[in-house]
């Protein structure tokens, strides 16, 4: 791979010195049915080896002009209001003017470019992998605000909460697990080092959208682009680069579960776009929750901000920062429900405690016990959770000629999230406050060219170096002899090169993509203070994990007699253990002797998992371009994951480790099925977006719940369904609705792990909007959202989901 990247780098620097310096002036006009000009229509030129983008705004008669392209394919994407969003090829020839005239249409699916499939710009026609496509208008039409939430409503994606806004929330892709999805912010990886498996999951639930203009979702196998955790698909949130003309909104609500939202944004450019920014503050503020004592605060703000040092260089920087509060309850479990309403074998139903019967559990009595299987999750007074995560980039840009460009980039992720748990609340509880602070700091530095040959062929190769550090710091503030106090710091180095090649055959109808990735690692001797407990890792040999190779190959025709796309996808792909999974430790809840207690968990010589998946599927246009159809299949092949094991197989006395419980490389498994999609706008005013997805996901071995191989919290039945309505011009409405079917969770009853059933459930969110004042440029509008209409209970994994709320906001913008 190293030698493969060394070659292609030589080659592209001969054509970099070798090519002349041309360059073209597009001057184009945006016309409506009737040949008339849009003004005010937002024109987006992307060449085709390159991520960036210019930014130009239509005058009064539709006429747009931008100088200093250099020849070469490029996309021309217009959007205006009241029009299909339209996305048209343009070939800039060597000559000082070229002229191209773009017609909107009035109805059918808009057009759009996405960047994630391949990471370079393709048409929604020319992307050969699964993938989805979130507006920022349709976040807004829906009044989301976090990420999990405004992913929903897509195939193959699923979402779990632990309850209201601002709980514990975990993201799956085609029945694989949460680790094994990958969160991006504008292409580059968002994790946590210090987390459990070293992926973003723990911050998802504080991933609040402030200024994104977008979000993509790539299912399939992603890893020979994006690196680790890129198994299922890879999620990107694309925030808004700005530009002119000058763009400002906010935005107020509040109403149900004492929910408060405020949000202030703005965007613009100066110098014809030369400078172009955007930039946002957001604060959440919920002080009461599901039950009445789950406050959670959030306080955000993002930046963003390019110059274009010269016509063919620039130079951008993004900041995202957050800093959160949340308070934790008491996971579900079984302590204190009596033995007799365990079945002695088989699948247990999830007869979960009825919220009356809770709060008088939660007073001090003895609640009604009879049917019951399971406790919901209920109040702890003194458990928290504090975090904050802030990620900074900057990306360098060079054109050297039309054949060949540069990106260069900078990122660093630190992420800080502190734990307190003092004795208040149901046993079991430590007998003191305990104390955790886990600390993250992930620096990546990228370096890739991209070289265009010629019209039909890209290739893009680079290398990427990665330094990963870990610390934690644990205390159960007990008095001595009894007083446990850990302190763990860990610094591992990775560096990847990688490669791929983009084909466009038969004006682009026939799309090949070949990507393949080298991941290697180093790692420093972890440092260890320890009181009150061994050190268990200072008598084996450490070690870096080993080398990650991946590959991966796409292909897509379309056929435009038929308006069919057929595509194909395959790969492998791999997650690399986390530093917590080899090293990591930490106080928890013995539920056969309900006590708190510290054990080490981690195994220093865990390999990575890894993964082979393929897709096939086809997209078929009907009814003039007003409808579309997505079938996909899909089969992933665990051949080798990472499990934690509390079944009892890991001893002390043959452990090299003296571990009771702790991570392992476990065996694999399979996740298969379906995925179908409908998206449809048969006129201007009405917008139908459905999906259904089958997931058929086992393993290989009955590693927790023993003659159990189904994976846990992944229903075989989801479905989903949004339709937007605009009555005239000032009123319009949303409905979301989604269902998934039954599901299974492990909990430990009667000394040992067993399977719960939980039943599915149907969730109905209904969204209006009224616009009180509008002028050619502002607007104001008051808006009302009321969340699962129909008032259903229900629970996801023992955690009780809010009943039915409102809230009510209003936005002024422009």
């Amino acid at each position: 791979m190293r030698g493969i990247v060394n070659v292609c780098a030589l080659w592209m620097l001969g054509v970099m010195l070798t090519t002349a310096q041309d360059s073209v002036t597009l001057v184009g006009r945006v016309l409506d049915p009737q040949g008339s000009g849009v003004g005010r229509a937002s024109v987006r030129l992307y060449r085709t080896d390159a991520t960036g983008d210019i930014r130009l705004v239509t005058d009064e008669s539709g006429r747009f002009r931008a100088d200093g392209l250099l020849p070469g394919p490029m996309y021309v994407e217009v959007s205006a209001s009241g029009f299909r969003d339209r996305v048209q090829v343009v070939h800039l020839q060597r000559a000082d003017q070229q002229e191209v005239e773009i017609r909107l249409e009035l109805d059918g699916l808009s057009e759009t470019i996405l960047v994630t499939a391949n990471a370079l710009p393709q048409t929604t026609d020319e992307v050969a992998k699964a993938t989805s496509l979130v507006t920022a208008a349709e976040i807004d039409r829906r009044d989301e605000f976090s990420l999990a939430e405004a992913l929903r409503p897509l195939p193959g994606v699923l979402i779990s909460s632990t309850g209201g806004p601002g709980a514990f929330t975990t993201i799956r892709i085609r029945g694989v697990r949460p680790d094994a999805s990958a969160v991006l912010i504008d292409g580059l990886r968002f994790r946590d080092a210090s987390t459990t498996q070293g992926d973003a999951t723990s911050f998802v639930s504080t991933l609040n959208l402030i200024e994104v203009e977008r979000l993509e979702v790539l299912r399939g196998s992603a890893s020979s682009i994006y690196g680790t955790n890129a198994v299922g698909g890879a999620i990107n949130v694309i925030t808004h680069e700005g530009g002119s003309p000058f763009r400002g909104h906010l935005l107020f609500e509040g109403g149900g579960l004492g929910l408060f939202r405020g949000r202030v944004g703005a965007s613009g450019g100066y110098r014809d776009n030369r400078f172009r920014y955007s930039a946002g503050l957001l604060h959440l503020n919920v002080s009461e929750g599901v039950d009445g004592n789950d406050a959670n605060r959030s306080t955000g703000g993002q930046f963003f901000g390019r110059y274009d040092l010269a016509s063919r260089t620039s130079l951008s920087g993004r900041l995202w920062a957050s800093d959160d509060f949340v308070q934790l309850n008491i996971s579900p479990g079984t302590t204190g429900v009596p033995a007799a309403n365990f079945p002695a074998d088989g699948v247990i139903p999830a007869q979960i405690l009825p919220p009356d019967q809770v709060r008088l559990l939660l007073a001090g009595s003895r609640p009604d016990y009879r049917g019951i299987t399971l406790l919901p999750g209920r109040d702890d007074p003194d458990n928290r959770r504090s975090s904050r995560f802030g990620t900074t980039a900057a990306l360098f840009r060079h054109h050297f000629s039309p054949q060949a460009n540069l990106q260069a980039s900078y990122q660093r992720v630190h992420t800080s999230r502190i734990f307190e748990n003092g004795p208040a609340g149901l046993s079991p509880q430590p007998a003191a406050a305990n104390f955790g602070n886990y600390v993250g700091d992930i620096d990546t530095v990228d370096a890739r060219l991209h070289a265009l040959p010629t019209r039909w062929l890209t290739f893009s190769g680079g290398l990427e170096w990665e330094r990963e550090r870990y610390f934690d710091r644990q205390d159960n503030n007990l008095p001595a002899p009894r007083r446990v106090a850990t302190q763990t710091e860990i610094t591992q180095r990775a560096l990847a090169s990688y490669a791929a090649l983009q084909a466009a055959f038969l004006d682009r109808k026939l799309q090949i993509n070949l990507s393949g990735r080298g991941q290697f690692f180093s790692l420093r001797r972890p440092r260890f203070q320890l009181t009150g407990t061994a050190n268990n890792y200072d008598r084996v040999p450490i070690d870096a994990p080993p080398s990650a190779l991946t590959g991966d190959f796409s292909l897509a025709y379309l056929a435009p007699s038929t308006g069919t796309k057929f595509r194909v996808h395959a790969g492998n792909s791999y997650r690399a253990p986390s530093l917590y999974e080899r090293f990591g430790g930490g106080f928890s809840a013995n539920p056969a002797g309900a006590f708190v207690e510290f054990t080490p968990y981690g195994d220093p010589l865990l390999r990575p998992d890894r993964y082979n998946s393929v897709d096939a599927g086809l997209d078929q246009y009907l009814w003039s371009d007003r409808l579309r159809l997505s079938a996909t299949w899909f089969y992933i092949r665990v051949v080798s994951i990472t499990a934690f094991d509390s079944s009892g197989a890991i001893r002390p006395q043959t452990d090299p480790y003296r571990r009771t419980v702790g991570y392992i490389n476990g065996s694999g498994g399979i996740s298969r099925g379906v995925e179908l999609g409908v998206e449809g706008r048969p006129s201007r005013s009405l917008i139908l977006n459905g999906a259904y997805t089958y997931t058929n996901a086992n393993l290989d071995r009955d590693i927790t719940v023993r003659g159990f191989f189904r994976v846990f919290q992944v229903p075989r039945h989801t479905a989903s369904l949004v339709v937007f309505k605009q009555w005239g011009r000032r009123f319009e409405t949303n409905a979301d609705i989604y269902t998934q079917g039954e599901y299974f969770n492990s909990y430990f009853a009667v000394n040992r792990s067993r399977a719960f059933r939980f039943p599915g459930f149907t969730k109905v969110d209904f969204t209006s909007s009224y616009r009180i004042w509008e002028s050619s440029t502002k607007f104001a509008r008051v808006f009302v959202k009321v969340e699962n209409v129909l008032d259903r209970t229900y629970y996801q994994n023992g955690w009780r989901a809010p009943g039915r709320y409102a809230l009510v906001g209003i936005q002024i913008g422009n």
